[in-house]
């Protein structure tokens, strides 16, 4: 793999989760073997990454080559095409990773009509990191990933709800991160009022999802952590009609119908949601994983047995279901961390 397109990739991944349901895509542009510039796409609606690239190469970007995580945008959107702003700054030749299904034209074909030398140099890598923006153009859903830290007999506590803490400290970090990738965090009602956790990055240097609580209740009575950032506030999405806040407590209330997980995860994607986390209990976890909203589980396991009778085992349903008709997944990566283990799954 060429290094100047492993660092265009290496941009991308830095800043995925910030983008909304744009991808993440690094620019780097390279004359004389030396980088004269390069960009990142920060935020939806803000400079593609090849235009903050060729603004930071100005007028040394003509003769120049471009390398691009994602095959450059040819449409008007909430910012103009980045073929034809490669073309208008003299770029000589395009070398990008991953051809863009989602365009109704071809950036490849705008830029080699225009006397560009188009290169696609197709990276495994850079295909895994926009699986989740090509099925997101499809359905019109989130891609939802679903976190669980359990046990190796799959319990998140103890039979009275001791949970804190089964895993490891380095797991902890590496769910901070974890989250800091996504849009979206959404957990449920249960969850805040017996963990009363905070589900933020607790890093400064790492982005905060937008919280998201599901509750049949009609309030949060109580001081809970979740509620007191001003800046931040949280979603409720409570399936209540009357549903009442407190005062310090900075939420916004939204209704819908609890039961269908499904248009509620349509609603977060319109508003522009493309990455959403679920970091909840066994009973929210299991509606996601029963309704099939999840594109991605990921578990990290401790080497430990809690036994009892099963109460908080995270994956529950109301009937013995057939071995033949069992919910799927595929393994795709392990990885040992603090001395658990972190697996990595995806639908299959």
């Amino acid at each position: 793999m060429n290094q100047y397109l492993d660092f265009a990739i290496d941009l991308a991944e830095r800043v995925q989760g910030q983008t909304g349901t744009n991808p993440s895509v690094g620019a780097v542009i390279v004359k004389d073997h030396k980088i004269i510039g390069f960009g990142a796409h920060l935020k939806k609606g803000e400079a593609h990454a090849e235009i903050q690239a060729l603004k930071m190469a100005g007028e040394e970007a003509q003769g120049a080559t471009i390398y691009v995580s994602l095959e450059p945008c040819s449409h008007y959107g909430l910012t103009p095409p980045c073929a034809k702003a490669i073309i208008d700054n003299g770029i000589q030749s395009v070398v990008y990773a991953v051809k863009d299904g989602s365009l109704k034209n071809s950036g490849h074909e705008m830029l080699y009509e225009a006397g560009i030398d188009v290169k696609h140099e197709p990276s495994k890598r850079a295909e895994d990191l926009y699986e989740a923006f090509f099925q997101q153009q499809q359905t019109k859903l989130p891609f939802i990933t679903l976190k669980i830290s359990t046990s190796l007999d799959g319990k998140v506590a103890t039979d009275y709800k001791e949970s804190k803490w089964i895993t490891s400290k380095e797991v902890k970090q590496d769910v901070l991160k974890l989250r800091s990738q996504h849009d979206a965090i959404i957990t449920g009602g249960m969850t805040v009022r017996e963990d009363n956790p905070l589900l933020t990055s607790r890093n400064p240097e790492l982005s905060n999802p937008t919280r998201i609580v599901l509750t049949e209740q009609s309030s949060f009575e109580g001081d809970y952590e979740i509620f007191k950032d001003e800046d931040n506030p949280v979603v409720v999405v409570t399936s209540s009609e009357s549903f009442h806040t407190y005062e310090n407590q900075h939420i916004k209330v939204k209704n819908s119908d609890l039961s269908n997980l499904k248009t509620i995860m349509k609603d977060l994607y319109e508003e522009g949601y493309a990455q959403v986390m679920v970091e909840a209990g066994p009973k929210l976890v299991s509606q996601f994983i029963e309704q099939d909203l999840v594109d991605q589980l990921i578990i990290y396991q401790a080497p430990k047995m809690i036994g009892g009778q099963g109460k908080y085992q995270y994956y529950q349903t109301q009937d013995v279901v057939p071995l033949s008709n069992s919910k799927l997944f595929q393994i795709i990566s392990t990885e040992i961390i603090g001395g658990d283990l972190k697996i990595t799954l995806r639908k299959k």
